[in-house]
């Protein structure tokens, strides 16, 4: 199957797995009030932070160890991340268990023990679903993993709305995404024996968790970045406050959940295409195009998701509109970080992502708690901006030490230039029309600015590639008539 081909079924599967929220937004919130949406972010917190232990960095220590072996060994790792996940998910069990407790009382909402139960339970099996979902990147099977993700996403999407329309509130969104996940692992268990035949085996363990850990540690100073603003502005300022800024942070969410169908083929691939030949070259040509990608969307999203805002949110979500251009920008620099952090993954370790994330991570502490009690949720995105922008430097910087990649950057450079220009003329104009025009305005624009992106070759041509093969095809077909 053609990476374009791949890339159009994770597109479709990725905006079921992670988009039912987003694309249900404008439904839950007129549903819940302000204050109930707060609440259900402060618990949604409790599963980001879960889901970054549970998941013991085995995810990445798949792409690193798994893609590049065959046979049993291969197997025998399979079964070891699995068996490691499961162990993962019956301790996490365990000790929210007798935290609950002390959960109760700093979770900065009011929230029941049942609900935290229900938050818990498909954190816990995520990293059991991400296994099998995984591998299924892994050998490019795209269109298993959009059917699993889109069966799932209806089963989640549908339970929510039954269940908020019978007054549920939000414990009809936390029912509707445990029952999903509970289905969700169901299904995949046989495709996963399949691919390891065992359970229980540990004998890889070690390596396993020493390429893990460090990655799990920066995936708690990145909690510490992204999740602990949430926290403090809920416990300092108020929830209502923290129900604005997720909003604007869901909207900002969408520029990553874009990305995801290159990246859902690019990541798992990247360690692979550079152990051949020429794949330095190759890594740095995908990786640019990434950050062209990443840019053009952003620029896209600055035009549409104010006016989106204003048109289909409750009056209470307006000051989203303002807070969510600011928070694209920022996850623009933290997708392009990452887009250029490839060194970082293909040595054995991944050390010194981890002292980055952790020195970034105590940088936004002390902003966050000293800054959001005196401005609230400006100091948050001010924050966040700055302590992304010393990530993308620091990770650039690292990754380059550590394997040397002939980035073409005059070309994102041009990218950026012609979609400033554009958003100018966007600003400028917007003064003369309506909420509604402007929406149809900036969809317009961002239109014209691919077919022109796509005219300097920035991105590349997939009419011209389809027409080609459709000529071929037809060639083929006129030849094997006259042979007849």
């Amino acid at each position: 199957m053609s990476a374009i081909k791949q890339s159009l079924y994770y597109g479709v599967g990725i905006v079921m797995m992670k988009g039912v929220s987003l694309l249900m937004m404008p439904y839950v919130t007129g549903q819940l009030a302000t204050k109930e949406y707060g609440s259900l972010e402060a618990l949604i917190l409790l599963a980001d932070i879960g889901t970054i232990l549970v998941g013991f960095g085995l995810i990445d220590a798949m792409y690193r160890f798994v893609g590049s072996n065959e046979g049993e060994y291969r197997q025998l790792l399979i079964a070891n991340c699995f068996s490691l996940s499961l162990i993962a998910a019956v301790v996490g069990g365990v000790i929210v268990w007798f935290l609950m407790p002390w959960l109760l009382l700093y979770v900065p909402a009011q929230v029941k023990a049942y609900q935290i139960a229900l938050i818990v339970l498909p954190t816990l099996l995520d990293g059991l679903i991400a296994i099998p979902l995984t591998l299924m990147r892994m050998q490019s099977l795209a269109k298993r993993f959009c059917i699993f993700n889109v069966i799932k996403a209806i089963v989640q999407a549908l339970l929510i709305v039954v269940l908020l329309e019978n007054g549920f509130g939000i414990d009809a969104v936390l029912i509707a995404g445990a029952v999903s996940s509970v289905f969700m692992l169901v299904f995949l268990l046989k495709f996963q024996w399949q691919q390891m035949g065992r359970l229980g085996y540990l004998g890889y363990s070690l390596p396993l968790l020493k390429f893990g850990a460090p990655i799990v540690v920066s995936g708690i100073g990145m909690f510490a970045v992204t999740g602990l603003d949430k926290w403090i502005l809920a416990d300092k300022v108020n929830v209502e406050a923290l129900a604005v800024y997720a909003i604007s942070a869901k909207f900002a969410l969408i520029l990553s959940l874009l990305m995801q169908p290159f990246c859902l083929w690019w990541f798992p691939n990247r360690i692979q295409i550079l152990q051949q030949d020429n794949g330095s070259q190759q890594c740095a040509e995908k990786a640019i195009l990434g950050c062209n990608l990443v840019i053009f969307l952003a620029f896209s999203m600055l035009l549409t998701v104010p006016s989106f805002i204003y048109l289909f949110l409750p009056s209470d979500y307006y000051l989203a509109a303002k807070v969510s251009v600011a928070l694209i920008l920022v996850n623009t620099i933290k997708n392009i970080s990452e887009l250029m952090n490839l060194g970082c993954f293909s040595g054995e370790s991944s050390q010194k992502q981890m002292w980055i994330q952790c020195l970034c991570a105590v940088i936004a502490v002390v902003g966050y708690y000293f800054l959001i009690p005196l401005y609230g949720v400006w100091a948050a995105v001010a924050v966040l901006g700055s302590v992304y922008s010393m990530r993308l430097v620091l990770l650039y910087c690292v990754s380059q030490s550590l394997e040397p990649l002939p980035y073409k950057h005059a070309c994102w450079i041009k990218t950026l230039f012609i979609c400033s220009v554009a958003y100018l003329l966007h600003s400028t104009a917007s003064a003369m029309f309506s909420t509604g025009m402007i929406l149809i305005l900036g969809s317009a624009i961002s239109v014209f600015t691919l077919v022109l992106l796509v005219y300097l070759n920035t991105f590349p041509n997939l009419y011209s590639q389809l027409k080609d093969k459709f000529t071929s095809l037809n060639l083929r077909l006129f030849t094997y008539l006259r042979k007849v």
